[in-house]
């Protein structure tokens, strides 16, 4: 019997369909029950309940026969609508989980307990996945190609290979060192400050020495994790891991944690610097603490959407591809009479 995990295909527009169709009935009994706010802002219950109401009937749409009576194009324009309208709700659902980590709660801007804005942001980020998911085994399946590895092959190939390690194509790799470049000038500022260069943090704030060293230890992790999405060496376990050497990298190791950390970083950078170019974020230029508050932005917007670019790739590089396979042989029962 085929493992659930191995029938995506089957079940994906049903979880997508299901996920978005509670969200949405919440959020509508919110509404009428004078609760119009959504991840802390305001006014946005309403319409994310509508938003999410009709991304059901899309996604139900995916594995039910009255679905065939919409165009396939369309249908794949409006399961990425949805996905992409969901997503910047759980923009900050990394930092919620990091804060969880070390203090073992969550909390507003004011300090207050939040774990409703946290639901609701781990929800919205549950939803956008299975979207996402929903939309590209939608357009495997009316494109011609396998449902399972998105391929066009001949029916009856049934298992599974995994494709040799290789490398990225040359531009998503200078895309990926681009982005781990990003964090250079954010990094080389908070260590001035932390070796007592005045101007550089506000109110007065110093970084003590040990939190520059853990700061640099993390952004060492952060391209190690961006550098094996485009490394032959994040397909398979190179020789250093010592008893994991040759063995194949699981694909959710990689992908589980960039996927949490992609969206945040992406659209926490790029708002911010589009916040400071309308002029809504109050920004000056006083030295060296201005060049920091544009250094953030740049380093963690940069550093996201590179590694969203290297993880999309990833994925493509390691999808596994159908081969012949072996079909189990079924007894024959012998001729009556015989």
């Amino acid at each position: 019997m085929t493992p659930w995990w191995r029938r995506r295909p089957e079940w994906t527009g049903y979880a997508a369909s299901g996920a978005a169709c509670g969200y949405g009935v919440v959020l509508l009994v919110a509404v009428l029950t004078g609760r119009h706010s959504l991840v802390g802002l305001p006014g946005l219950a309403a319409p994310g309940a509508g938003i999410l109401l009709v991304g059901s009937a899309l996604a139900a749409a995916t594995v039910r026969p009255w679905g065939r009576r919409i165009s396939a194009p369309v249908l794949t324009v409006g399961l990425w609508t949805v996905a992409g309208l969901i997503l910047p709700g759980s923009a900050m659902v990394l930092l919620n989980l990091i804060e969880l980590v070390l203090t073992g709660s969550v909390h507003d801007p004011d300090g207050n307990s939040d774990w409703l804005t946290f639901a609701q942001r781990l929800g919205l980020a549950t939803v956008a996945a299975l979207f996402a998911a929903a939309a590209i085994r939608w357009r495997r399946r009316t494109s011609g190609g396998c449902p399972r590895c998105g391929r066009a092959h001949p029916p009856g190939l049934v298992d599974r290979r995994h494709p040799a390690p290789h490398p990225a194509p040359t531009v998503v790799r200078r895309i990926a060192y681009v982005g781990s470049v990003a964090w250079l000038p954010y990094a080389s500022l908070h260590t001035l400050g932390a070796f007592g260069v005045p101007g550089i943090e506000g109110n007065g704030y110093r970084p003590t020495w040990y939190a520059a060293v853990a700061f640099w230890a993390g952004i060492g992790l952060a391209v190690f994790l961006l550098a094996g999405l485009v490394r032959p060496w994040g397909m398979v376990f190179p020789r250093w891991t010592l008893w994991l050497a040759g063995r194949r990298v699981p694909r959710f190791l990689p992908l589980t944690p960039v996927w949490l950390v992609a969206p945040t970083l992406a659209l926490y950078g790029t708002g911010a610097l589009v916040l400071i170019a309308a002029g809504v974020l109050d920004w000056h230029w006083d030295g060296v603490r201005g060049l920091l508050g544009v250094a953030a932005p740049l380093a963690f917007g940069g550093y996201g959407w590179a590694l969203a670019v290297a993880a999309v790739s990833y994925q493509r590089r390691t999808l596994p591809f159908c081969v012949p396979g072996r079909f189990p042989q079924t007894p024959v029962a012998a001729p009556v009479g015989r």
